[in-house]
């Protein structure tokens, strides 16, 4: 089968790399998703250990259209039966990049149709539509005048991985969350900390990631278990294998702090429902008055909204920079913030530097290298002085 793993502005390659380590073929990045080749298992495994894909399209067919009537005929020559009977329900979810037509609400809608009609003409009935929960969930991408038609075997979103029982403002969204722990080449050794972990989103993907605990449960309603198509056998042997890769001994130390008593109380509810208290520690601590730590890795999204004045704002990332300086020596310090001046007024040259989207804001995701005194002395330390050698 072909396949197509959605995910988030700028987390294609660390998605693609996910893919080539489950041993997926023909992979091919592209514009917030990955095309790839697989069977059965590897669409099963994709769903349940994918820890940056938001959807798991199965590809039915790609073809080019001029006008609504040749989309409508296009998708009513289909065999839409072999996927779904008249009694059971289907709904559509369009995706337009297009010249041709301005409104998904309107792809969807001669989708709808051409699927309906097609049951009328054959059986004298239409199937009716579920938009909460349908038997079969079909995808409809139009980029210009190329229409791409495929199941949706997810259901809902793989953001949710369902420990999140509260969330503090502007939650980061868990996908987000491993997306930053894998673009940051953190070791999984060595100690992780997050210094405003508002509901610990990353510290609960980081710990998943370094135990090699599956982002999903077994039970959850992915959309493949309905299909007709579906292999229990093989579901099973998928499952079994995850279970059994699972070593949480392989945990490091996992710290997450925050200022606000909302947060630690939303940090530890979450951490409790995703089993994972034993690894990660959370302490009500202002990030500024912090002792600090050598030889550690930080990933945090500070605030940046209209929580904060603008004047503020600029002058809480000037101060973030001096605390890193000051503290936080021998240490990989990674920043995420929407706010592309605040990113500015750290003060420090980013090693690294990454444009993501988070939600719907452009974002930066920069890493400061903290040494312990100068650059230069860092090298001369780990290579010796090559002009006396």
């Amino acid at each position: 089968m072909k396949l197509i793993a959605k995910t988030l502005e700028g987390l294609e390659a660390v998605l693609a790399d996910e893919l080539n380590n489950l041993g997926a073929t023909d992979i091919t990045v592209l514009n917030r998703a990955v095309s790839y080749t697989g069977d059965h298992k590897l669409l099963y495994q994709s769903n349940l250990l994918l820890r940056t894909s938001i959807k798991v399209l199965v590809f039915i067919k790609e073809f080019t259209v001029r006008n609504e009537k040749d989309l409508y005929e296009e998708v009513k020559k289909i065999p839409w039966e072999t996927y779904f009977s008249i009694n059971e329900t289907f709904a559509i979810d369009s995706v337009v990049n297009s010249t041709l037509f301005r409104h998904a609400n309107f792809i969807a809608l001669k989708t709808k149709d051409a699927i309906a009609d097609r049951f009328r003409d054959k059986y004298d009935q239409r199937p009716n539509v579920d938009t909460n929960d349908p038997f079969l969930q079909i995808n409809v991408h139009v980029r210009e005048n190329i229409v791409t038609l495929s199941l949706d075997s997810s259901g809902a979103s793989l953001h949710l991985r369902g420990y999140r029982r509260q969330q503090v403002d502007a939650p980061l969204n868990e996908v987000m969350a491993a997306g930053l722990v894998l673009l940051s080449g953190w070791d999984q050794i060595s100690t992780l900390m997050d210094p405003m972990c508002g509901s610990a989103t990353i510290l609960c993907e980081a710990a998943r990631i370094a135990g090699n605990i599956p982002p999903h449960a077994e039970d959850k309603a992915f959309a493949f278990k309905k299909w007709k198509t579906f292999e229990p056998l093989i579901w099973e042997e998928v499952c079994s294998e995850a279970q059994k890769a699972i070593d949480k001994s392989r945990i490091p130390t996992l710290k997450g702090f925050d200022i606000l008593p909302k947060a630690i109380h939303a940090a530890k509810s979450n951490i409790e429902a995703a089993q994972l208290e034993d690894f990660i520690s959370i302490e009500e601590e202002d990030f500024f008055y912090q002792e600090g730590a050598q030889d550690l890795t930080l990933i945090f999204n500070p605030p940046y909204d209209g929580r904060l004045k603008e004047e503020d704002v600029l002058e809480f990332y000037r101060h973030i920079g001096d605390k890193l300086k000051l503290s936080f020596s021998n240490c990989n310090a990674w920043i995420l913030s929407g706010h592309v001046d605040a990113m500015k007024n750290v003060g420090l040259r980013p090693a690294v530097k990454k444009r993501l989207l988070n939600g719907s804001i452009p974002s930066l995701y920069c890493k400061y290298e903290m040494y312990q005194g100068s650059k230069k002395q860092k090298w001369q330390k780990l290579y010796g002085n090559q002009d006396q050698q």
